[in-house]
């Protein structure tokens, strides 16, 4: 699960990338406040490395997942 909390009403992108730099998923929300809590279903995905994005206009939050 992916989560956080926003205090300010704010755009947010989530993109999740593979090591080529290609996005396999993308998620947009606007004018968005309060707790977002997102369960991803990456098991159609190929075991490996992938970066998780997160980019709000306050910077950018990137974290690794790792398929096994």
């Amino acid at each position: 699960n992916i989560s956080f909390t926003s205090d300010e009403v704010q755009d947010f992108t989530l993109r999740v990338v593979n090591l080529l730099g290609e996005e396999i998923i993308k998620e947009e929300m606007q004018q968005f406040e309060g707790e977002y809590v997102k369960s991803l279903d990456l098991s159609k995905f190929d075991r490996a490395v992938y970066l998780l994005e997160l980019r709000t206009k306050s910077g950018k939050i990137n974290n690794k997942l790792i398929l096994q």
